[in-house]
């Protein structure tokens, strides 16, 4: 016996004396630089670093439960439907890996192989800009409680007519930003008309639809009121040169920041930016962003746990869609999109849940050609019942509005049209809601 027990008492030894087949260096640290240090990295969105072993060791349980369960990286939209450039999902293998890596241990692994560091872009992640559009001074936010979104005009009165291929927003301070806006006013725009410079201002029930119709450019057939910007958490800054694109501000237009700040619990104070890359040389066609369908007119029942709101528009002319961002509040649960051809055929474009927590844009791998008198349908569902956690008061109905704790069915669209087209005319114009 003692011959087989010194063989198993030496294979023991070997055994717990070999390397482990996973480590964070040589197998996972090349995953979290592809897939999550975009955001889990210091000064951006997520609240803890994965750049190093160190930073990221602690957290080993958590990125396991939140792969597994499919929370991890941000992405809501079924696969089956779509195809999108900015796709965030990890790949079974990469799962398995990390997953062997936490049930084995956790362990560092060797220095040698740890791949090179990433380069991040310091401050703006679109290059230099040619231009930066600031708030005027700090402005104060409150230190606890519940804040509504609010709007902050700076008068840039843009000198000249100029392309843009590229911008970004921004946040003065991340640790309150929530999301935030950069809209185009252009000249003649009714929207805020009279509000104060550099002042948070509360939006009014027309947040996105009432502007006059505005003035003509001097050297472009139409200005446009819409979204030059987003910041929001996991929304990446956008390029508009998809197909030779880019994007329109005309001279004398001004820049409205629409802002969503989440107290911290002490005093705190923003100054956020939006940063502008010019065209190189005027576009072949434009790229636009706007609220391309939406409804204001609905009521969500009380304690409604699956409560549907369709909305709808038509095409009045070719356009390609390019990008989609579903914006509802804390009640949605999910969101589609249609297009209905006037040829009859029907496709659905994109489909999957809502959280109001990652405002996620989607960017089509190939943008979708719409014919004019294509009709895009929206459909989204919301839980007004207790079994929501996020549902402020179940005991209410709920009906369209700008606060958080009014709903909306929204859905912000970048299209690329022509480049003399009126981007204006891409929709008849829409009803307002009942005030």
């Amino acid at each position: 016996m003692r011959p087989l027990a010194t063989l198993l008492i030496l294979t023991g030894s070997a055994a717990l004396a070999a390397p482990v087949s996973v480590t964070f260096n040589k197998d996972v640290l090349p995953i979290l630089q592809k897939e999550c240090q975009e955001c889990h990295r210091p000064g951006e969105v997520a609240p803890m670093s994965f750049m190093t072993y160190k930073d990221t060791r602690p957290w080993a349980k958590g990125i396991k439960s939140a792969i597994l369960a499919k929370k991890m990286p941000p992405w809501f939209m079924d696969s089956n439907y779509g195809h999108f450039t900015n796709e965030r999902k990890l790949t079974q293998e990469q799962v398995d890996t990390i997953v062997k890596w936490v049930d084995s241990g956790a362990v560092e692994g060797d220095e040698k192989d740890k791949p090179a560091p990433v380069k991040f872009a310091e401050g703006w992640s679109i290059g230099k800009p040619d231009m930066v559009v600031e708030f005027p001074h700090e402005v104060p936010i409150q230190n606890s409680g519940f804040m509504d979104n609010l709007n902050l005009v700076v008068k840039v009165n843009f000198p000249k007519d100029v392309w843009v291929k590229a911008a970004e927003v921004r946040p003065g301070n991340p640790r309150v930003v929530h999301h935030m806006k950069a809209w185009v006013r252009p000249p003649g725009s009714g929207w805020l008309k009279d509000a104060p410079e550099g002042v948070l201002t509360k939006p009014t029930a027309g947040q996105f639809s009432e502007a006059t119709p505005p003035a003509e450019s001097k050297s472009h057939p139409k200005a446009a009121q819409e979204i030059l910007a987003k910041y929001n958490p996991g929304v990446t800054p956008q390029e508009f040169t998809l197909d030779g694109a880019a994007k329109f501000i005309a001279a004398g237009s001004d820049i409205v920041f629409e802002c969503h700040y989440t107290p911290d619990g002490k005093p705190e104070t923003d100054r956020s930016r939006v940063g502008i890359v010019f065209a190189d040389a005027p576009p072949t066609k434009r790229y636009i962003t706007i609220t391309g369908v939406e409804n204001h007119n609905f009521v969500i029942p009380a304690h409604a746990t699956n409560y549907e709101v369709k909305a709808e528009a038509t095409i009045a002319n070719d356009a390609s869609l390019a990008w989609v961002q579903p914006h509802m509040h804390l009640r949605a649960k999910d969101y589609e999109l249609r297009a209905l051809y006037t040829t009859g055929e029907s496709e659905i474009l994109m489909k999957g849940k809502f959280d109001y927590n990652w405002q996620l844009g989607y960017d089509f791998a190939k943008p979708i050609v719409l014919p004019k008198g294509t009709k895009l349908i929206s459909i989204a569902h919301f839980d007004n019942s207790s079994n929501n956690p996020y549902n402020p008061n179940p005991d209410i109905d709920v009906r369209y509005g700008p606060q958080t704790v009014d709903e909306m069915q929204v859905s912000f669209m970048g299209f690329i049209v022509d480049v003399h087209a009126d981007p204006n005319k891409l929709f008849p114009k829409k009803p307002r809601s009942a005030e």
